[in-house]
């Protein structure tokens, strides 16, 4: 692929030689690559004819690219002069034809662009890579992506609801921004892959604009698009039909998936002709609550409108289902109150008007440089490139709501000007809240780099309601960031998510000046223009800086991992302080380079002694500070709100069942609800105009969050505070509206970055954000980590978050350089030490000679050089720096680290050596020339040299380390060290092996060393410079360095130091070098205090499992300063006590005391689980802040306190422990250590909880669902309980095949527990199973982490309340409302009698809420029963039926990788022992049941299933039940629904079982396949054992009333007299007794009359039972908690989906004892059955039909007429015949029309059936409205026949008919009813019938009806209709019979022959009615005049014809 310029000549150029002509030459830049021509001396006409040519690669270059040329004048002397200058746009060479050279003449501009006389010739001519034709025209290029934004009309924005009044904003500045829908949930979601549903059911159209249509609704989601059945010619159709989308995706992709409804019409030639369209993200469903929008109605718009108008509305339900969640009923509703204006969704372009984003682009700054020298050395020798300066070829490209434009790209520019508006057009407003702006860098090669990513959060940048403003923004910077900014050859993963947005960018990566508008009420033009000198020079007071400083003093870095090579700490801010960075000027941003030493236990620090580096970086940026003190001034009120409410927390849950705790809440809640009102009315920081300019956006932002803190204000006076939850939830959403209004989208500020660094390798950072370290002299403007010393936490850039990469203790200050005296004002403690550094180099010239010198090969850097050995700083060049001067001469200076040796701060320490032996292959191994060397293979010291340091001993001798992969004699071999790795396998081509000689020696007592000869020098030695430095010199050091250093101080004492800059020269003559650098700065304390810190670490729970059997072997490691120590370990447990605490003493803090009170550096505490083998693995860690307490008598010790741990973003478990920081140089003494336990110190008794003497009972009742441990089956466990120590462990279980419970349950032990509900500690459950030959492996553990669920009153505490009468158990049952009085009135039939109309399914309708299909019940006075949303044993009332026993699920593995393994029955109770009464105190658990095995029998009523997971291709299911209980299985499969997802099964399936060895109840719905196997399709599992086992009675549930017999006939195997002693007895209360005079019952002491139920007068059905056990059955409901006559929703899962419901089932289950004989007969749920009906439509007359065409002849008005009509959902299509040439509107049938129906007139549905495709074995079951449609039509011959008009009836809501043809109006019309403007919300009215009729139950209706149409998106009427409908049923219709049309049987009624008139005729067929009705009708004038004029013609004919002859004949006289 090649670019060929062949240049010409140019003409009348510009003369700009004061003598003589100008020496013109052309340049044409081209990607970045610049060629030019030859010079042409003295000529303003010169001729070229040269060509200039481009090897382009393999990639095609953009179509909105373009050639630069210019025409310069060359001068010897000076800059050459511009001639003139021209563009070539890309895009025709692109589309031309490959290799065709296209002539140019293009005229020149000047350096001003203004034209000029002068002109260029050239040819151009492109040709195209093989295969890149195509796409570069018409291929997915970034430019046809930009091109597509501007044809935005062929998309539609989101969905947002409407406001009531729905009234359109007008464009420009009175639009309103409507309200935006909060993002909520989104937080919750995690950041990995995750298995999502999508639930869409499309429900109905109505309106849909236009006639005589098929419609079909097309759903689309990432890619799949699915489709609805196509419905004929309707306008209103009723689909019914579900979609599920199965995907697996990041959840941040997902929500910003789009979703998209398109409803087309299938009729005619094109068949994918768009109704209307509806678009939406996938996050505006999934903020709604329950994820999901529920029949809502979508406004549908016509998306190739250029102004989108209404073409319909469409009722939709969508749910968006993940891991967890339940899916709402989504059941399509269709109901008289069907409020559809208040559940309408406007599309976005619709509600107001297609709008505009101007994004301004105008520069860059700052751009990390993409390629490397080498890359594009490559590139050059490739022959794809040169070599440039910039190295980055930048293009913006902006994203919003799908649509992507971008600019041009600006070669090799690092800071480019882009100076263009990208255009993109939506409608407005979109759901999407994202505006996503992304820098890229162009790559001829490859794919396009992505430079960095930034986010415009629309909802920050505009406001919603009428005091809301539209998307507006800067003109501002906007910070991108990404990766690290050095270039990487291999970039991983996570640097390609950092770049592009999807993680936090580790680095800064440049910037971009931009600016949006929004413009309502068109789209763009184009998607990109560009601006002129006058708009981009118009933001240059945006651009204008300000000095700031950067401060930061370093106090601390410890928690490090990197030991190997000197670290530092650079501290930046944008490019500044960024020492990488060679184009800004150098500032004292890190610290000194120093070697880790270690802590004494796992981790490194680094000593930086009393002298803590201080970072400074200046810096200029703009000032917004005026945005950011506004920012920290509602952070400020947040931070204060967030912490109040952590207090409460915190005391409701230590003292939330106390008085005294209530009080404190309430008094906590009025303090901050007065400090929240006055923090709100505070005045915001004023904006000065001189220093500050604002944008709009900034004055919208100030006025919003003036009112929203008023609001906030206002509200909160209002408030209650003893309500305590309701207060609660309203400060957490004013918490959730503070944290909104803190956003700041114009912060033109880089964040602060601090990097650990080693030599240039970034290892570690931290991200910290402007605003945070912001000075303010307001303090409560002031960032809240400014000038305050705080501990930051390091991450690493390529690693999780759970990784830490070191601890930072910093004092961050962010200021203006005028302000920098507020900065050391606050340390006037202070002392500022400034030193100009140098590192003097020396190396041994000769290897062993013992010679130091400044010559030879190892010397790498120069002789005196900075401590990275980069620039050349010999003493003598430095100067000194503006405003300071040196103090004193230079004096060496060690740097502190390297008096640390290896083994500093360890007990135990091992020296290793390396022995290295060579050969030849397969020669004899022999000594390598370096026998002795590190792992590295740096040389070492010699084994038998190594000595022992004083204060150590050996343990033992030299020996081969062979625990490693070696031979027998510790030997690993190689072909080559360091190209390939080490076998322990000795091959022939070996040539080097080597071993690891090892030796342990440890600390006998510490030394303290003197100053040798060396140290005293300063040197510090190393085998080469790139190793670590030591003080003390060995044989095989090599190099060696020292640090000289010179003291510099202010020229001018007083004030604000300035930042000393060196100017350093090196070198003489031609050689010499200036350089800039900076000393170093150092900061000294006067106040040190020495402190000892105490950290109690007392217990953890809840943490995760290490080790395989699920339990871990914990200890805990405590980091603090330079210090670590670690807890012993605790073996298997999740929930260890330690109770111990580490002391760390002689901690130096520098700093005054008060600030040391208020930024005491944080404590690290991090838990890790011990393995025998291996690494410890982290299980969590948490940050903790210690609290200085007060000595001396005032000294209190500080309680305990739980901390979460965390691993990255994961809960992790809790920590209790508290931390206290006690002054050890105070007057007062310290407090007595705390007692030892060995050589451990305890947690004191003044820290530790309170502890009381408590009784644990366990009710070990059985295991279930044991999974298998290593291939076998656990068969006799038992079960260990461990709780603060003690442990019980049950007795082993015989057999758990034969009988999974215990013999023995009831376990007890007594325990010392915390009194305090908040440090109860958890209890521990391990499963054991007892195996032969002793083996007893722990095969599942479980934690009970709230024992406070079951901590309850002991019985002596009980005995002593009042009220013994009533037992508590009655007491706590009596709920709050008691039972109304029946008073029905409605049952009028005879005692006994059975109503056969009612059936169950209407009480099932009835009670659902769908009483249109209950028919009578209700009115006749029948009970409902209770429809649960979910299963039974999720109901709140019943707590899971574990009044008895619960279940706690057991599993075994580690941490996230543990597995279920099976589940343990039982439960628990804790309560305090009364120490009066001794430990023979009354047990609690003592009266449970007997554990030995029950025969049930359960009866399972499987009713339906709602919204099923298809199965099949086509998008269905053909769904059958199985239950399987124990060893019973039932299935359905032979009575399976086909093609269905929504099947009414109606099944009643008896299985048997024995509890609890088969305490499951499965149920299964399956997908039948006729070939195949069977697929699941979700399955329910039940537990019988709990709801046979509840004292809340689930075995049977209550109805209301007691019926004998009918379909509401008591099935209970009890009477409920029986069920009542039965309740009384389990509770221990007196057992009932019967009065039957009057009807009255006594029980537990109180009487109980049936009149209090039931009023004297009240009519009663006739199948109720006898009053006693009526009153029976009322005493229950009213008295006690049991379950009531129920239908459950149990949600359907599938294994391979976990967590994701695959549809609902709707069921219950009666529960039998098997020796409960005979039982009660089974409830008949069989589905109802349809009632076939012959529908009658009888069409007699139309009248005022519109008249389509004309006439040719009469040329008069007329229409050929006749009806069609069909019953919706069917294919029987019947037509009238035809009343031909209806002239006057009115046409004559006599016609009948005959339907056959199946009709549920209870429901008021039809039901239809068809086949899906001519290849289903099965019929497909639908059930929808009764609609007749009736079209009119007028008949062509030849073409196709016209549409005229049409009416769609409702047989059960039709409007009543009008007595005569004049009566008919538009009151008949619905649609009608508004304005009559179809995009009117008068869809409303569709649902009003108060004025309807139901046809069968009028089964006749004559009268005259409306035919309409929409014209123009107005509704009219468009003829009438005389008619009669009559319906029959089908033995009603054999009585009275009738033909269709005129046919026989032709009665009921007689239909005659329509009296049509005699001009109704069909011209082809009456050729004599043709001509008397039209020709002689309207022509017979004519007719008669052409007759006498041809007669006429004739005789004059015949006469002429004849006068010859008979003139002759009279002359010659001839007779």
């Amino acid at each position: 692929m090649s670019l060929e310029i062949h240049v010409v000549r140019a003409s009348n150029l510009q003369n700009l030689e004061n003598f003589g002509k100008s020496d013109p030459y052309v340049t044409v830049d081209f990607q970045g690559e610049k060629k030019k021509t030859e010079v042409k001396s003295g000529t303003l006409d010169p001729e070229w004819d040269e060509t200039l040519k481009w090897e382009l690669g393999s990639k095609a270059p953009r179509a909105d690219g373009c050639i630069d040329i210019t025409v310069k004048d060359y001068e010897r002397i000076g800059r050459n002069k511009v001639l003139g200058k021209a563009t070539i746009a890309l895009r025709n060479l692109i589309h031309a034809t490959p290799g065709t050279p296209i002539d140019y003449e293009l005229g020149l501009l000047d350096a001003q662009d203004s034209p000029t006389v002068g002109t260029l010739t050239m040819k151009v001519s492109y040709t195209p890579p093989p295969g890149a034709a195509g796409a570069a025209s018409g291929g997915p290029t970034v430019g046809a992506m930009a091109a597509r934004s501007a044809a935005v009309t062929s998309e539609l924005a989101d969905g947002i609801a409407a406001p009531a009044e729905g009234t359109q904003a007008a464009a420009g500045a009175g639009a309103v921004m409507p309200q935006m829908p909060q993002q909520r949930h989104r937080d919750r979601l995690s950041n990995v892959k995750t298995k999502f549903q999508v639930r869409v059911r499309v429900v109905e159209g109505r309106r849909l604009m236009g006639g005589n249509m098929n419609p079909v609704c097309r759903v689309s989601l990432d890619g799949d698009a699915k489709q609805t059945r196509v419905h004929r010619g309707t306008s209103s159709p009723w689909f019914d039909e579900i979609f599920f989308y199965q995907l697996e995706k990041l959840p941040s992709e997902l929500l910003e998936d789009f979703l998209e409804f398109q409803v087309c019409n299938s009729s005619g030639i094109r068949s994918t002709t768009i109704i209307g369209a509806f678009k939406c993200e996938v996050g505006m469903v999934y903020d709604q609550p329950e994820h999901a929008v529920v029949n809502r109605w979508l406004v549908l718009a016509n998306p190739d409108e250029p102004t989108p108008t209404v073409q319909g509305y469409l009722k939709v339900s969508v749910a968006v289902l993940g891991p967890g969640d339940v899916c709402p009923d989504l059941t399509a509703s269709r109901t008289d109150q069907d409020d559809v204006e208040a559940n309408l969704l406007w599309s976005a372009g619709v509600h107001l008007q297609p709008a505009t984003f101007t994004l301004t682009v105008y520069c860059a700054q700052n751009l990390p440089r993409m390629d490397a020298g080498t890359m594009q050395t490559l590139k050059e020798v490739l022959g794809i490139g040169k070599a440039s300066k910039e190295l980055v070829d930048p293009y913006l490209l902006a994203s919003y709501a799908g649509r992507e434009v971008q600019t041009k790209i600006m070669y090799t520019n690092e800071n480019p000007e882009f100076r263009q508006d990208l255009h993109m057009g939506f409608l407005f407003p979109s759901m999407c809240n994202v505006i996503r702006v992304t820098l890229k860098d162009w790559d001829r090669v490859g794919e396009d780099d992505t430079i960095g990513t930034a986010v415009i959060p629309v909802s920050a940048i505009s406001a919603p309601g009428e005091d809301g403003f539209l998307p507006t923004f800067g003109p501002a910077w906007v910070n991108v960031y990404g990766a690290r900014r050095e270039w990487e050859l291999l970039e991983g993963d996570k640097s390609e998510s950092m770049n592009v947005g999807v993680e936090e960018g580790c680095a800064y990566r440049g910037r971009v000046l931009l600016a949006l508008h929004t413009h309502v009420g068109s789209y763009p033009p184009a998607p990109s223009t560009a601006i002129d000198n006058d708009a981009f020079n118009a933001v240059r007071r945006y651009r204008g800086t300000r000095r700031f400083m950067l401060m930061c003093q370093l106090a601390g870095a410890w928690l490090l991992e990197e030991a190997g090579r000197p670290l530092e700490i650079e501290v930046s801010i944008g490019n500044f302080g960024n020492k990488l960075e060679n184009t800004m000027l150098p500032s004292p941003s890190s610290t000194h380079p120093a070697n880790p030493v270690f802590d004494g236990c796992k981790y490194y620090f680094l000593p930086w002694g009393d002298a803590l580096p201080l970072v400074t970086v200046h810096c200029d940026w703009e000032d917004v500070t005026h945005r950011l003190h506004s920012v920290n001034h509602v952070t400020a009120i947040a931070s204060a709100l967030k912490k109040d409410l952590q207090q409460v927390e915190l005391v409701l849950r230590s003292k939330h069942q106390t008085p005294e705790g209530r009080k404190e809440v309430t008094d906590i809640l009025q303090d901050t609800l007065t400090k929240l009102i006055d923090a709100c009315r505070a005045p915001l920081p004023a904006v000065d105009p001189v220093r500050h300019v604002e944008t709009s956006l900034d004055r919208h932002l100030r006025d919003r969050r003036r009112l929203e803190l008023d609001r906030i204000a206002m509200s909160c006076q209002d408030l209650d505070t003893s309500e305590h939850q309701s207060v609660l939830e309203e400060l957490q959403a004013v918490l959730t509206l503070l944290e909104d209004l803190a956003v700041e989208p114009q912060n033109s500020i880089p964040d602060v970055f601090l990097w650990l660094m080693s030599g240039t390798r970034r290892l570690a950072y931290v991200r910290i954000p402007a605003h945070a370290v912001l000075h303010s002299h307001d303090l409560a403007a002031q960032g809240e980590l400014a000038g305050k010393f705080n501990t930051y936490t390091l991450c690493y850039p390529d690693k999780d978050e759970s990784f830490v990469g070191g601890v930072v203790r910093a004092s961050v200050w962010l200021g203006q350089e005028a302000d920098i005296r507020s900065w050391w004002d606050s340390r006037p403690d202070v002392q500022l030490t400034v030193y100009a550094e140098s590192y003097e180099n020396q190396v041994i010239a000769v290897p062993g000679s013992g010679k130091w010198g400044t010559s030879g090969l190892l010397l790498t850097r120069p002789a005196f050089s900075d401590a990275d050995g980069r620039l050349s700083l010999p003493r003598e060049a430095f100067p000194e720096p503006e405003g300071w001067k040196f103090q004193g001469d230079w004096f060496v200076d060690p740097d502190p680290s390297v008096k640390y040796e290896a083994d500093a701060g360890r007990q135990l320490f091992t020296e290793e050596v390396y022995e290295q032996q060579m050969r030849v292959p397969g020669g004899t191994w022999l000594p390598a020339p370096n026998t002795w060397t590190d792992a590295r293979g740096d040389p070492a010291s010699k084994r038998d040299e190594i000595a022992c340091p004083d204060g150590w001993k050996w343990r033992d001798l030299w020996a081969y380390d062979l625990q490693r992969a070696v031979d027998g004699e510790g030997w690993e071999y190689t072909v080559e060290s360091g190209l390939v790795g080490w076998s322990p396998q000795e091959k022939i081509y070996h040539v080097t092996r080597r071993r690891r000689w090892i030796r342990e020696r440890f600390l006998v007592h510490k030394v303290e060393k003197h100053q040798e000869a060396g140290q005293v020098e300063g040197w510090e030695y190393a085998p080469l410079f790139r190793l670590q430095f030591h003080a003390l010199e060995r044989k095989v050091d090599m190099v060696r360095r020292r640090r000289w250093r010179r003291r510099l101080v202010p020229a001018q004492p007083g004030g604000a130091p300035p930042t000393p800059r060196l100017v350093v020269k090196a070198g003489d003559g031609d050689d010499a070098i200036t350089q800039l650098t900076c000393p170093r700065m150092y900061v000294v304390s006067a106040e040190r205090h020495v402190f000892q810190l105490r950290a109690h670490v007392y217990q953890a729970r809840d943490l995760p499992a290490g080790d395989k059997t699920g339990l871990s072997d914990p200890y805990a490691v405590v980091s603090f300063c330079a210090g670590t120590q670690q807890t012993e370990k605790q073996k298997a447990t999740l929930c260890p006590t330690w109770d111990q605490t580490l002391i760390f003493d002689d901690v130096q803090l520098a700093g005054p005391v008060l600030t040391t009170r208020t930024q005491a550096p944080q404590v690290v505490v991090e838990v890790f689980d011990w393995d025998a083998r291996g690494a410890p693995e982290f299980l969590g860690r948490v940050f903790c802040s210690p609290t200085m307490v007060e000595l001396g008598e005032a000294y209190q010790a500080l309680p305990l306190e739980w901390y979460p741990l965390s691993r990255g973003k994961d809960k992790q478990g809790e920590l209790l422990a508290s931390f206290e920081l006690l002054p050890k140089d105070a007057a007062e003494e310290l407090p007595i250590l705390p007692p030892t336990r060995g050589d451990l110190y305890m947690v004191p008794f003044g820290v530790r909880p309170l502890l009381q003497k408590t009784r644990v009972e366990v009710l070990c009742w059985g295991v279930r669902n044991m999974a298998t441990f290593e291939l076998q089956s656990v068969t006799r466990p038992s079960i260990e309980f461990e709780c603060g120590g003690e442990r019980v462990t049950s007795p082993i279980m015989a057999n758990l095949r034969v009988n999974p419970n215990f013999d023995k349950p009831h376990l007890v032990f007594d325990v010392e527990l915390p009194k305090e509900d908040l440090y109860m500690p958890p209890l521990t459950l391990r499963v054991v199973d007892h195996r032969a030959f002793g083996s007893k492996p722990v095969v599942a553990t479980a934690v009970v982490s709230d024992l406070h669920q079951y901590t309850v009153e002991p019985k002596s505490a009980r005995k002593k309340r009042k009220g013994k009468r009533v037992p508590s158990h009655l007491r706590e049952s009596l709920p709050s409302t008691t039972l109304p009085l029946l008073d029905t009135k409605a049952a009028k039939e005879k005692p006994g009698t059975v109503d056969t109309d009612i059936d169950w399914w209407a009480k099932y309708y009835a009670s659902s809420g769908q009483s249109n299909r209950s028919g009578a019940y209700l009115s006749k006075g029948y009970e409902k029963m209770e429809v649960l949303s979910g299963a039974l044993e999720d109901e709140v009332r019943y707590s899971g039926f574990r009044d008895l026993v619960d279940t706690v699920k057991l599993f075994r593995g580690r941490g996230d990788q543990a597995q279920f393994a099976g589940e343990f029955k039982g439960t628990f109770r804790v309560y305090p022992l009364n120490q009066e009464e001794g430990e023979d105190q009354p047990q609690l658990l003592s009266g449970f049941p007997s554990p030995d095995p029950q025969e049930v029998i359960a009866r399972v009523y499987v009713v339906l299933g709602t919204d099923l997971a298809p199965k099949d291709a086509g998008g269905s299911s053909d769904p059958y039940v199985t239950v399987k209980f124990g060893k019973t299985k039932r299935s359905s499969k032979d009575d399976f629904r086909p093609n269905t997802l929504n099947p009414v099964f109606g099944h009643v399936f008896e299985v048997g079982g024995t509890l609890p060895l088969h305490k499951d109840l499965l149920v299964q719905v399956w997908d039948r396949d006729l070939a195949s196997s069977d697929d699941l399709i979700g399955e329910t599992t039940i537990d019988l054992e709990n709801r046979f086992l509840t004292r809340h009675r689930a075995t049977c549930g209550l109805p209301r009333q007691y019926h004998v017999s009918g379909s509401n006939a008591w099935r209970d195997a009890e009477t409920p007299f029986e069920v009542l002693a039965g309740v009384v007895k389990l509770r221990n209360l007196e057992a009932p007794v019967w009065h039957a005079q009057p009807p009255a019952i006594a029980v537990a002491g109180n009487n109980y009359a049936l009149t209090e139920f039931e009023s004297p007068d009240a009519s009663l059905p006739s199948t109720v039972g006898p009053p006693k056990e009526r009153l029976a059955l009322y005493i229950l409901h009213k008295h006690f908690a049991l379950v009531p006559e129920h239908v459950e929703s149990r949600a359907l899962m599938h294994p391979a989906r976990p967590g994701v419901p695959q549809g609902q089932l709707r069921l219950w289950v009666d529960l039998f004892p098997a020796s409960a004989q005979p039982l009660p007969p089974p409830v008949d749920i069989t589905p109802r059955r349809p009632r076939k009906y012959k529908l009658r439509v009888v069409v007699y007359n139309v009248f005022d039909a519109p008249l389509q065409e004309t006439s040719l002849v009469g040329r008069e008005k007329m229409s050929d007429v006749y009806v069609k009509g069909w019953l919706q959902g069917t294919k029987n299509v019947q037509k009238t015949d035809i009343h031909y040439r209806c002239m006057d509107g009115e046409a004559n049938f006599n016609w009948r029309f005959v339907y056959e129906l199946d009709m549920m007139e209870a429901e008021q549905m039809m039901v239809v059936e068809h086949k899906e495709h001519p290849w289903s074995l099965h019929t497909t079951q639908e059930r929808r409205p009764p609609q007749l449609t009736l079209q009119l039509w007028d008949n062509d011959l030849i073409l196709r026949d016209d549409y005229l008009s049409e009416m769609t009836l409702d047989l059960c809501r039709m409007p009543k008919p009008a007595k005569r043809v004049g009566a008919v109006g538009p009151e008949q019309v619905p649609q009608m009813q508004g304005d009559g403007d179809a995009n009117s919300v008068a869809i409303t009215l569709l649902d009003d019938h108060s004025t309807a009729v139901n046809l069968f139950e009028a089964k006749r209706l004559y009268g005259f009806f409306p035919f309409v149409r929409v014209s123009e998106g107005i509704t009219e009427i468009a003829g009438k209709i005389e008619m009669e409908l009559e319906v029959l049923t089908e033995e009603e219709s054999k009585t009275r019979p009738a033909g269709m049309g005129r046919d026989e049987p032709n009665m009921n009624p007689k239909l005659p022959e329509p009296n049509r008139p005699a001009t109704s005729f069909l011209w082809i067929t009456s050729p004599w009615k043709s001509f008397r009705h039209v020709v002689w009708k309207n022509y017979k004038w004519y007719c008669i005049t052409l007759v006498v004029l041809a007669l006429m013609f004739l005789f004059l004919f015949l006469l002429l014809y004849s006068l010859p002859g008979a003139t002759i004949d009279y002359l010659i006289g001839v007779d």
